[in-house]
């Protein structure tokens, strides 16, 4: 099984990537949601960051289904020496790139001066410009992680490992949500659930124990229809529930725009599940859904970048404010260009292919 590659795999990750360079392009085409005034941005903004929230919920299902897979080889050495080290190396290089990017060439190309301050700020994360780094910082703790759950995530513990995953619903995902729709009240109810400390059931850990399960053990019949429906559903209120709550529910943008919420869970396991069922137990046999899933990583890492550029040659009160919906494809369609090509020629190149290998 060494040289074959899952058909679905590799559609969850191109589709991942897709969703999350569209997601960026609608959050920065405007960089502020006003209750207020819902125009056609505000809608465009809202849609597809909306229809991008599954992204990260598919990503860390996708890691659970293939480094917790019994059938996979796997030696914890090699495991910590390669893949974890890799994304620490990774991690500080990229890191050190969008600090330069942030603080030396932004600066420079706009005329002002260079920023050292908001270079370590940047470096340590303080500083949002380049928001997608977290996303690696999470996997460097989710790596560790992994050896110590293959210990007891096998199938003989099925039940076991379905009650954790149905804990973490309660403790985090449901949680959260009560918490969000009870805003003002005179009680918390994260503040109750904290007294347990519930820590062990959350984080993305969960969304690893989905991914294997979702994998492991496939679900058929209404179960798989009612997971896909249930998606379906929570796009739908990902999508319907800022322009209706948001002037009742001032938490509800950050709560919608969150990947580790209940709606972005459901909606994340409903995509899984209908693209795993759709593509079956097939092999990958396109070369271009080939290319395209292994320069995911290296789109992933390059489309901030890209994206700031297009931004700034072509701001969005430039290009003509009445069409948002044009502006944020246009967004989408360079930035994913530029972003696939770069990855492409630095993938041909030794030395610095694996800046771009994830």
């Amino acid at each position: 099984m060494s040289g074959k590659r899952k058909l679905s795999f590799d559609i969850i990750r191109t589709v991942a990537v897709f969703m999350v360079v569209l997601g960026h392009a609608a959050i920065f085409m405007v960089s502020y949601v006003d209750p207020e005034i819902q125009d056609a941005a505000f809608h465009v903004r809202n849609l597809f960051n909306g229809l991008g929230r599954a992204a990260t919920p598919m990503f860390m299902m996708l890691s659970g289904a293939l480094f917790l897979d019994e059938g996979r080889d796997f030696d914890t050495r090699r495991f910590y020496r390669k893949s974890l080290l890799d994304m620490l190396r990774l991690l500080v290089f990229w890191g050190i790139f969008y600090a330069i990017c942030s603080a030396v060439l932004t600066p420079l190309i706009q005329g002002g001066a260079v920023d050292m301050s908001l270079f370590w700020d940047c470096l340590l994360l303080k500083n949002e410009q380049y928001p997608h780094l977290w996303y690696m910082c999470t996997l460097v703790v989710v790596y560790l992680a992994i050896p110590v759950l293959r210990l007891y995530v096998k199938a003989e513990n099925r039940r076991y490992i379905l009650g954790v995953i149905m804990i973490s619903t309660v403790a985090q995902f449901l949680t959260q949500t009560a918490e969000v729709f009870t805003v003002g009240k005179h009680y918390s109810i994260i503040g109750f659930v904290d007294k347990f400390c519930p820590e062990y059931f959350t984080g993305y850990v969960p969304y690893l124990l989905i991914g294997w399960y979702l994998t492991a053990f496939p679900p058929q019949g209404k179960v798989r229809i009612t997971l896909i429906g249930a998606g379906a559903a929570a796009v739908a209120i990902i999508v319907l529930g800022v322009p209706l709550w948001i002037r009742d529910i001032p938490d509800i943008w950050n709560y919608i725009s969150d990947m580790n919420t209940l709606p972005a869970m459901v909606y994340g396991v409903g995509l899984f599940t209908l693209i795993s069922s759709l593509a079956g137990e097939r092999e990958t046999r396109s070369k271009a859904l080939l290319t395209l899933s292994r320069t995911a990583f290296g789109v992933y890492i390059l489309h901030m970048f890209f994206l700031r550029i297009i931004l700034w040659v072509m701001p969005f009160a430039a290009f003509h404010e009445q069409h948002p919906l044009l502006y944020v494809i246009a967004l989408f369609v360079l930035d994913y260009a530029l972003s696939l090509g770069t990855a492409l020629l630095m993938s041909k190149v030794r030395g610095v292919r694996a800046l771009v290998r994830g």
